[in-house]
């Protein structure tokens, strides 16, 4: 569960990094474009200071000199403009690094954990293998009738086929067992099933048997 949410976690912050790499590309794109308007002002600028210097009467000098006055304060605005977004480019830039170091400390932790459920499945791998080798032996021990019966609890019964009787009560139905059942038990001759359930029986403590014995 928990390597499965970090996985979801990195997946997220990878589609955030692409989101805000778009993001920043296209930004970048924006203050190339203001750039490019920066550029033609200064060269509208520069082509009327030569016009200027070429005019023959006051009032072409004043009018051209009111023009240039114009763009020279729109340049003004331009440039603080610019300035503005080469500001919030750093940041987004800052904030797309701070992203991708994210992301690789939690690539790292997942490695980590990667290598820890891996160790655990081998040992539970092994757990199973020990398990069935078990099993393989002690099927040996029952005759067929016995055994196709615990085969047919364990594929009925939620895989509990055999369950212990404490305080004269199965406890895989919870319904109180007969004293002959109790009998069954502690004789330990034959296979005892409940007679509610069906399950396989085993005594939890055989004192409860005496006492009811001695009763």
């Amino acid at each position: 569960m928990i390597f499965k949410k970090k996985l979801t976690l990195i997946q997220q912050k990878k589609t955030e990094l692409t989101k805000l790499n778009e993001e920043t590309k296209n930004y970048q794109k924006d203050i190339g474009i203001k750039e490019l308007d920066l550029k033609s002002m200064e060269t509208e600028i520069a082509k009327l200071r030569l016009q200027m210097n070429q005019v023959k009467t006051n009032k072409e000098y004043s009018a051209i000199k009111a023009e240039i006055g114009g763009k020279e304060a729109n340049k003004s605005v331009l440039e603080d403009e610019i300035l503005g977004m080469m500001t919030k480019y750093e940041e987004m830039n800052q904030r797309f690094r701070s992203f991708e170091k994210t992301i690789e400390h939690e690539n790292a932790q997942l490695k980590e954990l990667q290598k820890h459920v891996e160790s655990d499945l081998t040992t539970i791998d092994a757990g199973i293998q020990e398990l069935r080798k078990m099993r393989n032996k002690y099927e040996t021990l029952l005759d067929s009738d016995a055994l196709q019966h615990y085969n047919r609890l364990v594929s009925h019964k939620d895989a509990v086929a055999v369950v212990p009787v404490i305080n004269k009560v199965c406890q895989g139905c919870f319904m109180s067992v007969t004293a002959q059942t109790l009998n069954q038990l502690l004789s330990g001759k034959d296979i005892t099933f409940c007679n509610s359930c069906g399950r396989i029986l085993y005594l939890n403590n055989s004192n409860e048997v005496l006492e009811e014995e001695e009763k």
